[in-house]
């Protein structure tokens, strides 16, 4: 087992960026992917890489994913900052000699990258998986806010000029992923941070965190509201069919705002597919661990001390047969965290559980 002083200098040292760029020196095509249904810190960890790969190798990249971006904010940031992004439906990753995969791994799930395939570049903050291990260009930090500060830091250390619009990317990026520095950030985190402010275009970055919404946004949330259920400190609800696939997360951001909340697990539907998504207070610290646990063998989960997200196995695509597989989930929740399920009450006194009657859903 390494000891403590050994695992201090561990990770004291930098991570050998120009080394591992040189190994690359005679790539052709390079593909960068993100996770599926991408969100800030994976779209401006995966621009971000692009630009050292143009720096450096002289190399385009193809940024490319999984799902689509449906939360308005990732949409905004997309859109504001002209981040061109190609579907993997529409790309053959043999034709690339480079492949990168940001802010998640193999085999985890939540990304497109095709089971087995070579790999090449792994970046991420998330617990290492040991497929991981096949990347030589493998940079795994856990004890990190966020997989933009990783690059962040490469751009420093090559002393590659930061320009306005990947400023206000990375900003936005630590933002959103550590809630403004409350949830899981480090001292790099907040290095990081300070050492951008001065570079963000406002008027982007306020675009970007106040966009508009369309009806149907307002009509999701109130059948969050009103499904809502609280078992002891557990806040639980199934929302049935879904306009995108991140909407649970959005979602469960909002109802770990409710004050008597120390979990919030948030379920809904996507083109046959189940999502979760789990949100603890910072007390807790362990959603990751928690979302692994309840899903166990059903689905593919992962996360960390404050957040984490599962996607099951099992094809669903009514909210009658989500009901099912939720309430197992939440009863499971309920038993390993010593809550009590019943439910004991709606969130919203006249509340009542309509995802099951939304419009155009099947039963």
């Amino acid at each position: 087992m390494e000891s403590p002083s050994a695992d201090t200098a561990r990770r004291a040292r930098k991570f050998p960026i120009r080394k591992q760029l040189e190994r690359l020196r005679r790539r052709q095509r390079a593909l960068i992917y993100t996770h599926d249904n991408p969100d800030p810190d994976s779209l401006a960890a995966a621009w971000g890489l692009a630009k050292v790969f143009r720096h450096v190798l002289g190399l385009d990249s193809t940024i490319a994913h999984g799902g689509i971006v449906g939360r308005a904010q990732n949409r905004a940031m997309v859109d504001n900052l002209g981040i061109k992004l190609t579907s993997t439906e529409k790309l053959n990753a043999d034709q690339f000699d480079l492949i990168a995969l940001l802010d998640s791994q193999p085999e985890t799930g939540n990304n497109s990258l095709p089971v087995g395939h070579r790999i090449d570049v792994v970046i991420d903050h998330h617990p290492p998986r040991p497929e991981s291990r096949r990347a030589s260009w493998c940079d795994i930090r856990p004890d990190l806010g966020a997989t933009s500060t990783i690059v962040f830091e490469y751009l420093r250390d090559l002393r590659i000029t930061i320009d306005p619009a990947l400023a206000t990317a990375f900003f936005f990026a630590l933002r959103t992923e550590t809630r403004d520095l409350g949830r899981e950030a480090t001292a790099k985190e907040r290095h990081a941070y300070l050492a951008l402010v001065p570079l963000v275009d406002h008027a982007l970055l306020y675009r970007m965190s106040h966009p508009k919404v369309p009806r149907a946004h307002f009509a999701a949330l109130d059948r969050a509201l009103r499904s809502a259920e609280i078992h002891g400190n557990i806040v639980a609800v199934n929302l049935g069919r879904l306009g995108y696939p991140d909407l649970v997360a959005e979602i469960a951001d909002l109802l770990l705002s409710y004050d008597q909340a120390k979990l919030v697990l948030c379920a809904g539907h996507y083109d046959g597919s189940a999502y979760l998504s789990l949100r603890a207070e910072p007390t807790q610290r362990r959603a990751g661990s928690l979302m692994r646990t309840i899903v166990g063998t059903s689905g593919a989960a992962g996360g960390h001390g404050t957040m984490a997200g599962a996607r099951l196995f099992k094809t669903i695509r009514s909210a009658r047969t989500l009901d099912v597989e939720f309430k197992r989930l939440v009863a499971k929740l309920c038993d390993v965290t010593n809550q009590t399920d019943g439910p004991e009450s709606r969130l919203l006194a006249s509340g009542r559980s309509n995802f099951l009657s939304g419009a155009g859903e099947e039963t």
